[in-house]
């Protein structure tokens, strides 16, 4: 205990100072995340370096701890691999979210970065998950052994980096798995993790003095992906029983990252935007949009991460998979019960499902759907419009989407002919994009097939439609009205 108190106090002076020091020298270099008037909607130019002082904060304190401490230079000698691989995948993949934050690197450059960091971890460190258990039952991976190792990984990582969208949120959310991790670590015998995972924690807190609302330090892409490598490798080694990987105490540990982003995918999956589309659905968004503060939402999502917290200790000490269990329902239980998250992507995998199902049937009735994300401009009349003339110019489909994050805007609305009327060689697209006061906003896509009317007048209907809807754009787009609504998903009846 006395050596765990050593470690996370070293880690947390020097996260203060690390992280103090890192601010002065990014304010004089320039290394700041400026805001954009749409993305980045924070009110002053905020130093992007506190991933750079995490860094520093943890590997200074376990080594400066094991110099101090015979449990700590004993827990490194038994195993100088491991944290030699760590320390090395970190600067890899904190190098990786450096180049990010300052070039903003494309998501496949992300990507090779990340299985860089990774593949030094599972062949230098031996990070391998080589089987699961669950439940008493264990499960060899054999040759799918490095494949869930990286997905595991990679998951970890992109979900982290996901949730890092608030002060003081990713770093209060990160301690707390950090403290549990080193806490399970412990309890399974292996000390070596338990003191990194309470360095880092002790780190994040030295942060934290500079990252409360409102922020004057940004963890940025170095510090959430080295987050979560650190959170998965530790995980991979704190939860083994004997050769094989308790899972269920993980998965509940990082319930609420991975949630968030499996809502994200489907949100956008879904709606037909890009997986990489930012937008405002994610859970510190939703709980705001809902009237909670940003002080209360940091409180509310604190709490349920103790409560996965205590899950997945209380599953590792009883040996019980049942108590993570319990834990992540619970969560579940809380949001969507109390209309806090997660209640339009269920109903978007719902309304699709009931789609595919009707069409498996052999129905044939249009499919129309609307989903209000947030913002209170009508569009519902427009689309009107554009409804009122389907069935004039012979349309197939119609795809309206509108994501205005920095406006607290987002609307999609699709439509779709039971069958497509017209030989296919015969048919046309187009994809429109929308602006409001010079931005993109959204996109209309439009699809048809050829007749005896002329094509040119069609496109012409069209870019009126597209004309109403940038008037409505810069209405949006100004100050005055940044009202927000609850979400709502809206059947609406067949128009064909």
């Amino acid at each position: 205990m006395n050596s765990i108190v050593v470690v996370f106090g070293i880690a947390t002076g020097s996260g203060l100072i690390f992280t103090w020091a890192a601010r002065a020298a990014a304010r004089r270099i320039g290394l700041m995340d400026r805001p954009d008037g749409r993305r980045k909607i924070h009110a002053q130019p905020v130093a992007v370096v506190g991933g750079i002082a995490l860094f520093a904060a943890t590997a200074f304190s376990v080594a400066t701890a094991a110099f101090l401490s015979e449990d700590v230079l004993a827990a490194m000698a038994a195993d100088w691999r491991a944290p030699l691989a760590l320390l090395v995948a970190g600067a890899i993949i904190a190098g990786v979210g450096l180049l990010d934050d300052i070039f903003d690197l494309r998501a496949r450059q992300k990507l090779v970065g990340q299985c860089l960091a990774i593949a030094v971890l599972v062949f230098g460190g031996e990070f391998l998950i080589t089987g699961v258990s669950l439940f008493g039952a264990g499960i060899e991976l054999g040759a799918f052994a490095i494949p869930v190792t990286f997905l595991w990984f990679f998951a970890s990582v992109n979900a982290l980096n996901l949730l890092d969208g608030m002060d003081g949120m990713l770093g209060s959310v990160g301690a707390m798995i950090c403290v549990t991790l080193g806490a399970m670590a412990f309890e399974h015998g292996h000390p070596l993790e338990g003191f990194i995972a309470f360095a880092m924690a002790g780190g994040l807190v030295g942060f934290l003095r500079f990252n409360f609302p409102p922020a004057s330090v940004y963890l940025g892409d170095c510090g959430s992906m080295l987050l979560g490598l650190t959170v998965a490798a530790l995980a991979t080694h704190a939860s083994l029983k004997g050769p094989t990987l308790a899972i269920a105490s993980p998965l509940a540990l990082l319930v609420l990252p991975f949630a968030d982003t499996a809502a994200a995918i489907v949100r956008r999956k879904l709606t037909g935007r890009g997986l990489a589309i930012a937008d405002r659905g994610h859970l510190h968004h939703v709980l705001q949009k809902r009237g909670l503060t940003r002080v209360r939402t940091l409180i509310l999502i604190a709490s349920l991460c103790c409560i996965a917290s205590i899950g997945a200790l209380a599953s590792s000490i009883l040996h019980n998979d049942l108590a993570a269990l319990a834990a992540s329902l619970c969560i579940g239980a809380i949001l969507l019960s109390g209309g806090l998250f997660g209640g339009v992507e269920l109903r978007l995998i719902r309304e699709r499902s009931l789609g595919l199902f009707n069409r498996l049937r052999g129905q044939v009735a249009p499919v129309e759907m609307e989903v209000r994300l947030q913002g209170s401009a009508d569009w519902a009349e427009l689309w009107n419009q554009i409804a009122h003339q389907a069935e004039d110019l012979n349309l197939n489909s119609v795809y309206l989407d509108v994501n205005a994050p920095e406006w607290h805007e987002g609307y999609h609305r699709r439509w779709t002919r039971a069958r497509a009327s017209g030989d296919k060689l015969l048919a046309w697209q187009v994809d429109l994009p929308l602006l409001g006061q010079g931005h993109l906003i959204g996109r209309l896509t439009v699809s048809g097939s050829r007749d005896r009317e002329c094509l040119a007048e069609k496109l012409v209907i069209l870019s009126k439609i597209v004309e109403r809807a940038e008037v409505l754009a810069s209405k949006i787009c100004e100050p005055a009205v940044l009202a927000s609504r609850p979400l709502a998903i809206v059947p609406l009846p067949a128009s064909d």
